[in-house]
Protein backbone atom coordinates (compact mmCIF):
# COMPACT_ATOMS: atom_id res chain seq x y z
CA UNK A 1 0.00 0.00 0.00
CA UNK A 2 3.31 2.02 0.23
CA UNK A 3 3.96 1.81 -3.47
CA UNK A 4 6.59 -0.25 -3.02
CA UNK A 5 6.83 -3.42 -5.08
CA UNK A 6 7.69 -7.17 -3.43
CA UNK A 7 8.81 -9.94 -4.95
CA UNK A 8 8.03 -12.96 -3.56
CA UNK A 9 12.01 -14.38 -3.94
CA UNK A 10 13.45 -11.76 -2.28
CA UNK A 11 12.68 -13.46 0.96
CA UNK A 12 14.10 -16.81 0.50
CA UNK A 13 15.82 -17.88 3.63
CA UNK A 14 12.69 -16.85 5.54
CA UNK A 15 8.98 -18.75 6.42
CA UNK A 16 6.39 -17.16 4.87
CA UNK A 17 2.72 -16.48 4.32
CA UNK A 18 0.91 -15.41 1.41
CA UNK A 19 -2.63 -14.82 1.58
CA UNK A 20 -5.10 -13.44 -1.07
CA UNK A 21 -7.91 -11.33 0.27
CA UNK A 22 -10.63 -8.83 -0.31
CA UNK A 23 -12.28 -6.78 1.97
CA UNK A 24 -15.70 -7.13 1.75
CA UNK A 25 -14.82 -10.96 2.48
CA UNK A 26 -16.39 -12.65 5.34
CA UNK A 27 -14.23 -15.14 6.23
CA UNK A 28 -11.22 -12.53 5.91
CA UNK A 29 -12.61 -10.58 8.34
CA UNK A 30 -12.68 -13.69 10.72
CA UNK A 31 -9.35 -14.67 9.95
CA UNK A 32 -7.39 -10.91 10.26
CA UNK A 33 -7.07 -11.30 14.35
CA UNK A 34 -5.52 -14.60 14.30
CA UNK A 35 -3.06 -13.57 11.52
CA UNK A 36 -2.41 -10.20 13.26
CA UNK A 37 -1.41 -12.29 16.43
CA UNK A 38 0.38 -15.08 14.36
CA UNK A 39 2.68 -11.73 12.79
CA UNK A 40 3.43 -10.47 15.92
CA UNK A 41 4.42 -14.07 17.75
CA UNK A 42 6.15 -15.94 15.25
CA UNK A 43 9.13 -15.63 13.12
CA UNK A 44 6.86 -15.61 10.02
CA UNK A 45 6.60 -12.49 7.16
CA UNK A 46 3.22 -12.17 6.26
CA UNK A 47 1.80 -11.12 2.66
CA UNK A 48 -1.67 -10.09 2.55
CA UNK A 49 -2.37 -9.67 -1.24
CA UNK A 50 -5.25 -7.75 -1.74
CA UNK A 51 -7.41 -8.24 -4.94
CA UNK A 52 -7.86 -4.97 -5.85
CA UNK A 53 -10.42 -5.14 -8.83
CA UNK A 54 -12.96 -6.17 -6.43
CA UNK A 55 -13.23 -3.66 -4.47
CA UNK A 56 -15.40 -0.68 -5.35
CA UNK A 57 -12.02 1.13 -4.09
CA UNK A 58 -8.64 1.90 -2.63
CA UNK A 59 -10.57 3.39 0.54
CA UNK A 60 -12.05 0.41 1.50
CA UNK A 61 -8.64 -1.35 1.77
CA UNK A 62 -7.13 1.68 3.72
CA UNK A 63 -10.34 1.41 5.87
CA UNK A 64 -10.02 -2.10 6.37
CA UNK A 65 -6.44 -1.84 7.67
CA UNK A 66 -7.23 0.71 9.79
CA UNK A 67 -10.21 -0.93 10.93
CA UNK A 68 -8.10 -4.27 12.35
CA UNK A 69 -5.18 -2.35 12.80
CA UNK A 70 -2.84 -4.70 10.88
CA UNK A 71 0.69 -4.25 10.67
CA UNK A 72 2.07 -6.57 8.42
CA UNK A 73 2.36 -5.76 5.14
CA UNK A 74 -0.26 -5.39 2.61
CA UNK A 75 0.25 -5.67 -1.03
CA UNK A 76 -2.06 -4.62 -3.40
CA UNK A 77 -3.03 -6.93 -6.72
CA UNK A 78 -4.31 -3.71 -9.05
CA UNK A 79 -4.45 -5.67 -12.04
CA UNK A 80 -5.29 -9.02 -10.75
CA UNK A 81 -1.88 -10.44 -12.62
CA UNK A 82 -0.89 -12.03 -9.02
CA UNK A 83 -3.81 -13.67 -8.44
CA UNK A 84 -4.34 -15.22 -11.97
CA UNK A 85 -1.04 -16.55 -11.72
CA UNK A 86 -1.83 -18.42 -8.78
CA UNK A 87 -5.35 -19.51 -9.98
CA UNK A 88 -6.77 -18.03 -6.53
CA UNK A 89 -10.53 -18.95 -6.63
CA UNK A 90 -12.04 -18.76 -3.79
CA UNK A 91 -10.56 -16.00 -1.14
CA UNK A 92 -9.28 -16.18 1.49
CA UNK A 93 -6.73 -18.73 -0.23
CA UNK A 94 -3.65 -18.84 1.49
CA UNK A 95 -0.10 -20.45 1.50
CA UNK A 96 3.13 -21.22 3.21
CA UNK A 97 6.02 -21.05 1.77
CA UNK A 98 9.01 -22.67 3.90
CA UNK A 99 12.64 -20.89 4.17
CA UNK A 100 13.55 -22.93 0.62
CA UNK A 101 10.45 -21.14 -1.19
CA UNK A 102 8.88 -24.38 -1.75
CA UNK A 103 5.05 -24.16 -0.93
CA UNK A 104 3.77 -26.46 2.17
CA UNK A 105 0.78 -26.10 2.71
CA UNK A 106 -2.42 -24.52 1.02
CA UNK A 107 -5.72 -23.75 2.01
CA UNK A 108 -8.94 -22.14 0.46
CA UNK A 109 -10.98 -20.45 3.18
CA UNK A 110 -10.08 -18.53 6.45
CA UNK A 111 -7.01 -20.01 9.18
CA UNK A 112 -7.31 -19.94 12.28
CA UNK A 113 -4.39 -19.16 14.94
CA UNK A 114 -3.78 -22.73 16.22
CA UNK A 115 -3.87 -24.12 12.47
CA UNK A 116 -1.19 -21.38 10.83
CA UNK A 117 1.16 -22.10 14.12
CA UNK A 118 0.66 -25.69 13.05
CA UNK A 119 1.46 -25.42 9.27
CA UNK A 120 4.38 -22.64 10.62
CA UNK A 121 6.26 -25.31 12.71
CA UNK A 122 6.00 -27.99 10.12
CA UNK A 123 8.36 -25.91 7.65
CA UNK A 124 12.19 -25.45 7.84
Amino acid sequence: MDGETVQLSNLRGQRVMLNFWASWCPPWSAEMPDMEKFYQNKDVKILAVNLTQTESGIQDVRDFVKEFDLSFPILLDQESNVANTYQIQPIPTSYMIDSEGVISFKTLGALNYDLMVQEFEKMQ
